[in-house]
């Protein structure tokens, strides 16, 4: 049975159960017992029933928002976890909200977690007010939910709470969760147990229940602790995504194995789907090392498809022996950049294919000239556009293999593909001439490529 809680937003929503965890049976059931995120409250306080996303790191209170709205816009509401659901649940969902005038509320949990099917089987009760839509994600919900369901819903960003917002928790979890022990911190406590909180509501919860059971277990008053605070794990929220990932690529890309591994690690132990970064890996295989070392390319591949099928603990043997080659590797863009370089000239010029290059089903007898059929495999003839003049979009690195790939077209085709030393001359020239007059623009693509270490797209 999926993770699914019947129509919570009622009169028995906040009728937690006595053997509940303790953050579940604190939970707030008020606005004014809320804490952080004021302007967002008071803005969601004032307006009527509408569809939006709740994105922020964990325990930043995006599930007591939604119970509380609940309660606040009254109409019946169901709970559904994106993990342990499908589309299945959500019809079940909408065939009870027809029953209702005013339609129903649907709070879905992780809903990151749906693929782009499930996801569409909720645009048409969003565009017609059928359901009203809560979802809440740990991720970036411009990346990971669908275009047409994001355009029916608003997104709030949730920030991780402060010092000052953990601190009131903590004395209401003295106060009301342990109102007839009478506990109190021990010196400095509070301030080790808030930094190891991170920011996050529950983890901070977890961690003063386990130090006040021991506290309790040791018939002590005083809340203390001897070495580590226990359940510390690191704290995995929106940002911490993409900031580990681009952090991670630019050690691979900057030939750093140490430093990759660690950012590996701290994915791996956050929970960050393995598949998603072997995906990068196969992305950055391509993009960065290219063809100065080809082997790198069916080596990624070879472990995007070994995660899939192995999946944890052991995917990340797989993942560790790409991550030390790619970043031991020879790096080129080579690659990457003609491609660039290909786009901008087609985006200027209409592309119109020689006589010779066409296919001959059109009827059309031209001298196309059949390499297999002259010495070496090869023969001079040009394949460029008509009218486009012959120029190097491709222009290999002298580094690794490319070196001779660069040799060889050399030899094929002299004068187009200059040697490094002619390229690096004329580069070093243009450099000195635009040192002190850089361009926003340069700036610019710079911004660009870091935000594409994050997997923006699939």
């Amino acid at each position: 049975m999926p993770d699914r809680r019947p129509e919570f937003g009622q009169s028995d929503l906040f009728q937690t159960p006595r053997d509940a965890p303790l953050a579940q049976r604190l939970r707030p059931s008020q606005w004014e017992e809320l804490v952080g995120h004021s302007s967002l409250l008071e803005r969601l306080r004032r307006l009527p029933p509408h569809s939006l996303i709740l994105a922020g790191p964990p325990g930043t209170g995006k599930t007591t928002i939604a119970t509380i709205l609940a309660s606040h816009w009254n109409r019946p509401s169901f709970f559904l976890s994106a993990v342990s659901c499908g589309v299945k649940e959500v019809r079940q969902v909408l065939e009870t909200a027809r029953n209702h005038p005013e339609g129903a509320m649907l709070f879905l949990d992780e809903i990151h977690r749906f693929n782009k099917a499930q996801q569409d089987s909720l645009l048409e009760s969003a565009e017609n007010g059928r359901i009203v839509l809560i979802g809440a994600t740990t991720e970036n919900p411009r990346f990971e939910v669908i275009g047409p369901l994001l355009s029916r819903c608003t997104v709030y960003y949730l920030e991780k709470l402060g010092r000052a917002e953990l601190s009131v928790i903590a004395q209401r979890v003295l106060e009301k969760g342990f109102s007839s022990n009478g506990l109190q911190f021990g010196e400095g406590v509070l301030d080790k147990v808030l930094e190891a909180a991170d920011g996050d509501a529950r983890r901070l919860i977890r961690i003063l229940e386990n130090l006040a059971t021991d506290a309790i277990f040791a018939d002590r008053k005083e809340i203390k602790f001897d070495g580590d605070l226990p359940e510390l794990s690191f704290s995995y929220g929106v940002d911490d995504h993409y900031d580990t990932i681009s952090a991670f690529i630019k050690s691979i890309r900057g030939s750093d194995p140490d430093a990759a591994l660690l950012y590996l690690a701290v994915m791996l132990q956050s929970g960050e789907d393995p598949a998603f970064i072997a995906r990068r890996l196969v992305i950055l295989a391509s993009e960065d090392v290219g063809n100065a070392s080809p082997s790198a390319l069916p080596l990624a591949m070879s472990v995007y498809e070994g995660v899939k099928n192995i999946g944890m603990p052991e995917a990340r043997i797989l993942l560790a022996q790409a991550v030390t080659f790619l970043a031991a590797s020879p790096k080129s863009n080579a690659s990457y950049l003609a491609m660039d370089r290909a786009m901008e000239a087609v985006s200027k010029k209409r592309i119109t294919v020689p006589a010779h290059l066409k296919n001959r089903t059109t009827g059309k007898k031209a001298s196309y000239l059949y390499p297999h059929d002259y010495p070496g495999h090869y023969v001079e003839q040009s394949y460029f556009p008509v009218g486009m003049e012959e120029q190097a979009l491709y222009q290999p690195d002298p580094i690794g293999q490319e070196e001779r790939i660069r040799q060889k077209l050399e030899q094929l085709r002299p004068g187009r593909y200059r040697s490094s030393a002619e390229r690096g001359s004329k580069s070093d020239s243009q450099k000195d001439s635009n040192r002190n007059s850089q361009s926003p623009s340069s700036e610019s693509s710079e911004a660009s490529k870091e935000g594409n270490t994050g997997e923006k797209t699939p």
